[in-house]
């Protein structure tokens, strides 16, 4: 089956990008000792997982449980990291369940987490890795000594195991606030066998950290628009694409696409040029201004010749996780070749 035989609008990943990305990632981290645990929200694939476990990764990463449950089931959750607040006895029931088949780790960042953590461990019969958060701007901790504290807590609560600190996002200048809870942490005698830094905009100015034993990162795998800008990743470095078809040019300097937010998603990128939802490969000086549900609207104007009703191109989204979580599956290509189409298996897995 070729890529033209494939409707529109399509998911389309290009193995090519997928893999040279994978090499150059996981071997910078290999380079400088740093473990590689995927975040896999970007993709909630299992074809994607397997193929980044077989790169080498030490685990993987999973915002959600119901990404870990999948990931668990199709056989790609061996040591899974849940960097999250889990609240609630719903929850605390199914990460019980989790620990029993597995190595889990969790986040947390305030008492009354860590004590329900903790009942879940003695009541489920299985052991519950924890680390602190640290504040980074979004969820975590906010000193040193708040750290030591729940460090303490997590020690002394049965079935839970204090396992090191994590952050997100980490930049290099986050390495000073990093430093100070490690040396209270030191100083108290806990251990932090795990220090986890986070996000592909920081992944590969990892090594400015060597207190970093392993790093999370979703969106490497496959780039995405705001890569593309920020140049750690090229055209064809950004391998996720939506495929679609012009369907209408209501006047010369414009031209609709069968590819609106159910798309893409409705995610927005904005720098001095101008907002825009993503980058048309095959015309990039057409800009993809906005979008209704299925129609998406480009300004043409600047392109030389504009492309005309039934040309089929490839947009780069501004930001690949959610506009993955908007299809069922991903068609996998080489080329002009389709060479599988996976399930996006953790499809809606919000809790």
């Amino acid at each position: 089956m070729q890529l033209d035989d494939l409707d529109t609008p399509s998911l389309i990943l290009d193995l090519d990008g997928l893999d040279g990305n994978l090499d150059r990632y996981h071997g910078y981290f290999r380079q400088h000792g740093i473990g590689l645990r995927p975040h896999i929200k970007t993709h909630k694939c299992l074809a994607v997982a397997h193929r980044q476990l077989q790169c080498g990764s030490i685990g993987i990463t999973c915002q959600k449980l119901g990404e870990a449950e999948v990931m668990l089931a199709g056989g790609a959750g061996g040591d899974v990291l849940i960097p999250y607040n889990i609240v609630g006895a719903a929850k605390l029931s199914r990460l019980a369940a989790l620990a029993r088949q597995t190595r889990v780790t969790v986040a947390a960042d305030s008492e009354f987490t860590v004590r329900g953590l903790g009942q879940a461990a003695r009541t489920g019969g299985a052991p519950i890795g924890v680390v602190i958060e640290v504040d980074c701007g979004r969820t975590g901790v906010g000193s040193a000594a708040a750290a030591v504290a729940l460090g303490q807590l997590i020690q002394s609560q049965p079935g839970l195991e204090l396992r090191g600190i994590m952050a997100m996002p980490t930049p290099p200048d986050i390495r000073p606030r990093l430093q100070e809870v490690l040396a209270a942490f030191d100083r108290a005698g806990l251990p932090h066998p795990i220090v986890s830094g986070g996000s592909t905009p920081a992944a590969l100015t990892a090594h400015e950290i060597p207190e970093l034993t392993e790093f999370r990162a979703g969106e490497y795998c496959v780039g995405g628009l705001a890569h593309l800008r920020r140049g750690t990743h090229t055209v064809a470095q950004c391998a996720l694409r939506v495929l679609m078809t012009v369907v209408s040019r209501p006047t010369p300097g414009r031209a609709i696409v069968d590819g609106g937010s159910k798309a893409l998603s409705a995610s927005l990128y904005s720098d001095a040029s101008g907002t825009c939802m993503g980058h048309v490969v095959e015309y990039p000086e057409a800009r993809f201004v906005g979008a209704s549900e299925e129609h998406g609207h480009l300004d043409v104007s600047a392109c030389p010749e504009p492309p005309p009703i039934g040309t089929r191109v490839q947009v780069i989204p501004v930001h690949p996780c959610p506009c993955v979580n908007e299809h069922d599956e991903i068609v996998a290509i080489k080329g002009s070749r389709i060479e599988a189409i996976w399930p996006v298996h953790a499809r809606g897995c919000s809790r």
